[in-house]
C-alpha cells in the first residue's frame, strides 16, 4: 500500500514539477506578438505540423518516453503568435502520462 502512494506522488507531484524545470532553454522566452519567421529563425524550423498547417505549428525535443512538445498558435490575419502550450510526455513500464507544463495566450 506504501509502494502505491509513493507511486502516485512521484507521477502525479514529482514528474511535472521536475519536468517544468527542464523545460528547453529556447522555450522559456517564447516571442509572443512576433511574426512566424521570427519565431522559426529563434525555434528553428518546425519539427511536426499539426492538422491545420496554416495555424499551427509544432515543435519536438527529448526522448520517445519523455518529451517536450511546444505548439504555438499564429493569428489567422498577420500570421503573429497569439498563444503557446508547452506539453510534456511522460512513459514508464505500465504508466504513461501527458502533463500541461505551461501555457500562454494574449487576450484581445
Amino acid at each position: 500500500m506504501l509502494v502505491a502512494f509513493f507511486y502516485v506522488f512521484v507521477f502525479i507531484y514529482v514528474v511535472p514539477n521536475a519536468a517544468k524545470f527542464s523545460i528547453p532553454y529556447a522555450w522559456r522566452n517564447i516571442p509572443m506578438m512576433q511574426d512566424s519567421s521570427v519565431v522559426n529563425n529563434y525555434l528553428g524550423e518546425a519539427k511536426m505540423d499539426t492538422t491545420n498547417k496554416q495555424l499551427d505549428e509544432s515543435w519536438l525535443k527529448g526522448i520517445k518516453n519523455k518529451q517536450y512538445k511546444l505548439t504555438i498558435h499564429f493569428s489567422e490575419l498577420s500570421k503573429l503568435v497569439v498563444a503557446y502550450k508547452i506539453e510534456y510526455h511522460f512513459e514508464k513500464w505500465y504508466f504513461k502520462m501527458d502533463y500541461l507544463l505551461e501555457e500562454k495566450e494574449i487576450r484581445k
